[in-house]
């Protein structure tokens, strides 16, 4: 460390990766960027190139990792890659935020929390709807006994741009991301379990590849499409931004009506936890909207949240024998950061906590969990069948 700031590396340098180096770690943490790693070399050099020259840049992470006083590291690959690259920032001592989710297998968010141990870091995973207003507010409501305990409740993902984000490129495909529950509805999966205070036991899920998908060919793309002037989903490379307001890195746009298609485009996933509350959870990615909607009935209430990013929220609270509900509207964080202000309450967290110097995981079994229903989710998709969810070594609830 150096003038009280700690240095930083990042390895995996597309649009997250780029996002973190160039914005919310700078102005919220107490750190400098040091160093970055990619596989692609070109990735590496454009980085640095905007990053500039006092960034050293690496190909590889073992050499990556052995940089002159690198103290914290962000994982932002792709998400197949995670448990390997976890377990060796960890084995080199180094703080790590790894970008969610934890790992594509139950036993690779175990191997992560076994390679934590005497590692001395600080562990996060960006999780980061936690952070922001809309949730802490509900977490408070909920925390103080306003709708009494959990019994049932509803959670859904509107993704009005899955057709943008995921279906044009590698995230279409199950050896990728395995499932796009995983992929993206951990955020969600993780404020639930977050809330209710418990962890999964048994997962059931039923989805379907109903709008995306279909006949053209493998290596159809959108750049010289007879259909181009007409489709709705066609993309044009120069023009989309991701919405943290970063131009997409994707070097091809291939067809979404293409065989090549495989996760599935909606899903319902319900959910039985340990101690006896249970959830649905709802994932769609051809909605008009793009939000997240939270309902949870107690046995002394009702609470229902609505997210968006452009922090439009909204919280009712309906308690039993009242005549009707008193309505909350969470602050607006005015920072440009992503995730209704979450990017930047998680990343001030784990800064906080790297510069106090004390080893600790926060919430790393809500990770852990959080995979672990998506996990289970795909593999009920494919089997048709419930399936029971491992308990982790963490019993602590307080660590969800």
């Amino acid at each position: 460390m150096k003038n009280g700031k700690f240095s930083l590396g990042i390895i995996g340098l597309s649009d997250r990766g780029m996002y973190f180096g160039g914005n919310d770690f700078m102005v919220a943490g107490n750190c400098y960027l040091t160093c970055v790693c990619d596989i692609l070399p070109d990735l590496v050099k454009g980085a640095v190139e905007v990053f500039g020259d006092s960034v050293t840049g690496y190909t590889d992470v073992d050499e990556f990792l052995k940089h002159p006083d690198l103290d914290a590291v962000i994982v932002a690959t792709n998400d197949k890659t995670h448990a390997e690259i976890a377990v060796k920032v960890l084995k080199a001592k180094k703080h790590l935020y790894l970008e969610k989710p934890m790992a594509q297998t139950i036993e690779d968010c175990d191997r992560i929390i076994d390679a934590w141990e005497g590692s001395d870091a600080v562990f996060l995973v960006g999780l980061e709807l936690r952070y922001c207003t809309l949730m802490q507010d509900v977490k408070k409501i909920i925390d103080r006994g306003d709708i009494g305990r959990i019994i049932i409740g509803t959670v859904v993902d509107n993704v009005s741009v899955g057709g943008n984000y995921y279906f044009h490129g590698p995230k279409r495909k199950k050896e990728y991301i395995k499932s796009l529950i995983l992929e993206k509805g951990t955020h969600s999966l993780d404020l639930a379990n977050w809330l209710i205070g418990d962890s999964p036991k048994k997962v059931y899920a039923s989805g379907g590849l109903d709008v995306f998908g279909g006949t053209e060919a493998e290596n159809k793309e959108c750049v010289g499409c007879e259909r181009a002037n007409s489709c709705e989903y066609y993309r044009n490379q120069t023009t989309f931004f991701v919405d943290y307001g970063v131009k997409t890195e994707t070097t091809k746009d291939m067809c979404v009506y293409s065989k090549a298609c495989e996760v599935s485009d909606n899903s319902l996933v319900i959910v039985d936890y340990e101690h006896g509350a249970r959830i649905c959870y709802m994932e769609c990615h051809f909605t008009p909207e793009y939000s997240r909607e939270f309902m949870f009935t107690g046995d002394k209430g009702k609470l229902t949240a609505f997210y968006n990013n452009e922090q439009d929220f909204k919280i009712m609270v309906w308690k039993r024998h009242e005549d009707k509900p008193v309505y909350y509207y969470p602050k607006k964080m005015n920072d440009s950061g992503g995730h209704g202000g979450g990017d930047y309450g998680i990343i001030k967290e784990f800064s906080n906590l790297v510069l106090k110097n004390k080893p600790c995981m926060v919430g790393i079994r809500g990770a852990r969990d959080s995979a672990a229903i998506a996990i289970a989710a795909f593999e009920s998709e494919e089997s048709g069948m419930p399936v029971m969810i491992p308990k982790g070594k963490i019993s602590d609830l307080s660590l969800i």
